[in-house]
């Protein structure tokens, strides 16, 4: 019997997987692809992101990787309305690709077990803990863990959906990513909003640019309906991201497309098992902090998983705690963001906002910081691995103290 299996080897799942063997437990960490590939996202880790990689000892791990540094956003409506306003600290762009084969092999050379290639289609709770399936080139097999954790991202197999989430009539979007080299831009994110969607281009590794969008169907098909035809779309559809890309060119392999993607759908960070990252719920792309929230969630799980298999808690006070936890830290970004993302689809509102905040600073400041977590100084964070007894660390990550009758 293992003791963790942990499903997904992107942002939460490897890093989980890092910090649980560090801490000596026996993890296995499963991923359905090969590493490393490219997958459709914003490539954006913002400020609050790098208290998270200190606390899960992978910071040098992502610097060594030269990020690009960024210090401002800048929102410009599809009438060329702009809004440039300061981030709360320096983020880092950082490709995909890098990045999740980089936290992968941190993982694997902290101990951890990594199978590539192999798909978990359920996952099953028996009396001594959970048995998973797994299905390969090899044929099918299972496994017996202790403890489960899903982060196999934001369109998990039907063995692994949510069973308390129903689809709905919620729109669903397209998500498109492409790098670009040569491209002259000052170091920031920017943000290009359309009729139907919006899309993110900002400087990553290696002097390339990531590009990803989200788009509705409709004007997914308006474009033509492929990846490409988007690309060519978006740029005709707002004319500062033509001027911007002038002279850039696409970086062959690197367009990726996803579908579909539901950004309303209900939040469940624990169904079964503990879910974390975008397995939980999706925030909007436009608020730059999914990556974050994934890595934060490893964060907070790992030391709620430690005690758990310690025994000093039961499974029922690590499920409680966690969603707790889970509450307070993303409730409230998730809300917001969608709120955002609403508001900035409609063009007369979107130029009135963007108007406004360059009136108002202090209000554009005040919806950046409403869109993402806590910024903490990394002179305050302790890595995991080095922190003291259950009760002070999860102090110190935000979790109520254990009691002793939940042991």
């Amino acid at each position: 019997m293992r003791d963790v299996v942990i499903v997904g080897a992107g942002l939460a799942g490897s890093s989980l997987a890092h910090v649980l063997s560090g801490l000596g437990w026996d993890v296995l960490l499963i991923e359905r692809r090969q590493l490393p590939h490219h997958k459709v996202c914003g490539e954006f880790l913002s400020p609050e992101s790098q208290a998270s990689l200190w606390a899960l000892g992978l910071y040098d791990t992502v610097a060594a990787l030269r990020p690009s540094v960024m210090e401002h956003a800048r929102l410009v409506s599809r009438r060329g309305v702009s809004l440039r306003v300061p981030l709360p600290g320096p983020a880092w762009g950082v490709s995909r690709f890098a990045l999740d084969y980089a936290l992968a092999t941190a993982a694997r050379q902290a101990g951890a077990e990594v199978q590539q290639g192999v798909t978990v289609s359920g996952v099953t709770a028996v009396e001594q803990g959970y048995t998973v399936n797994l299905r390969s080139l090899e044929g099918t097999s299972m496994v017996q863990a202790r403890a489960v954790v899903v982060a196999c991202g934001r369109n998990p197999l039907p063995g692994l959906r949510p069973k308390t989430v129903t689809t709905g009539a919620r729109p669903t979007y397209v998500g498109v990513k492409c790098h670009y080299a040569d491209v002259t831009m000052p170091s920031q994110v920017d943000l290009f909003l359309f009729k139907g969607g919006y899309v993110g281009l900002s400087p990553i590794e290696d002097g390339r640019y990531n590009l990803c969008l989200l788009t509705t169907r409709a004007a997914f098909a308006r474009a033509g309906g492929s990846a490409g035809a988007m690309l060519d779309a978006v740029t005709r559809w707002n004319p500062a991201l033509q001027q911007q890309l002038a002279g850039g060119q696409p970086v062959p392999d690197t367009e990726v497309s996803v579908a579909p993607v539901d950004t309303g759908v209900p939040a469940v960070p624990w169904d079964t098992v503990a879910r974390l990252g975008d397995a939980a719920v999706m925030i909007p792309p436009l608020c730059g902090d999914g990556m974050a929230m994934a890595l934060r969630s490893a964060e907070i799980c790992a030391p709620l998983i430690n005690d758990f298999l310690h025994e000093r808690i039961t499974l029922a006070t690590w499920q409680e705690q966690y969603s707790a936890a889970w509450q307070r830290e993303f409730a409230r970004p998730v809300r917001t963001g969608r709120q955002l993302q609403a508001l900035l689809a409609r063009a007369y509102l979107s130029d009135g906002l963007l108007a406004l905040g360059k009136f108002l600073p202090v209000l554009a400041r005040h919806l950046v910081r409403a869109t993402r977590g806590q910024s903490r100084p990394l002179e305050t964070v302790l890595p995991l691995v080095q922190q003291p007894a259950s009760q002070d660390r999860n102090a110190m990550i935000g979790i109520p103290a254990v009691q002793k009758g939940d042991a």
